[in-house]
């Protein structure tokens, strides 16, 4: 069996895939650590259903993909130090591995990486339309002076409904 390393659009959806389901996996256990907790664990599944909804949902505004991942790790480092300070060293660790997994995400948009359909058997858990993909080629051929403002218009209503 031949194993290969992902590519960078591929571990760019790992890793918003994962930031998504330890944040929830965080919401579980600060759930059932008491019921004072109830409302920390809602919070945080508040975090995890932003993270899918800026990042997953909405590949093609990679701004606004970016600085949701980079807004998203800040304040799950910010929980993280927050519960180390209260003694509560594992949900620490579970806030600091959705941290790490939305820096990776940042650190991948902000070199331009457009992400690629993620699927779990049946279910798709990440998608990127095709016309993203292809809208992001015109717009770097563009930028680099090969397309013109008017091609660059004319090929965009091809792709855009």
């Amino acid at each position: 069996m031949q194993r290969s390393m992902p590519s960078m659009p591929e571990t760019l959806s790992y890793s918003v895939v994962a930031a998504v389901a330890v944040t929830i996996i965080a919401a579980l256990f600060t759930a059932a650590t008491g019921p004072r907790d109830l409302v920390s664990a809602v919070l945080v599944l508040a975090i995890a259903g932003g993270i899918y909804w800026l990042i997953g949902r909405h590949p093609a505004t990679i701004v606004t993909a970016k600085q949701a991942a980079a807004a998203g790790a800040t304040l799950l480092a910010v929980c993280t130090l927050a519960d180390l300070a209260a003694g509560y060293p594992y949900q620490g660790i579970l806030f600091l591995l959705g941290a790490a997994a939305l820096a990776v995400a940042f650190v991948l948009l902000q070199q331009g990486t457009v992400p690629v359909e993620v699927r779990f058997g049946t279910m798709s858990a990440f998608n990127a339309s095709p016309g993203v993909t292809q809208l992001r080629m015109l717009e770097e051929l563009r930028d680099a002076g090969i397309l013109t403002a008017e091609e660059f218009a004319a090929k965009r209503m091809l792709i855009l409904p």
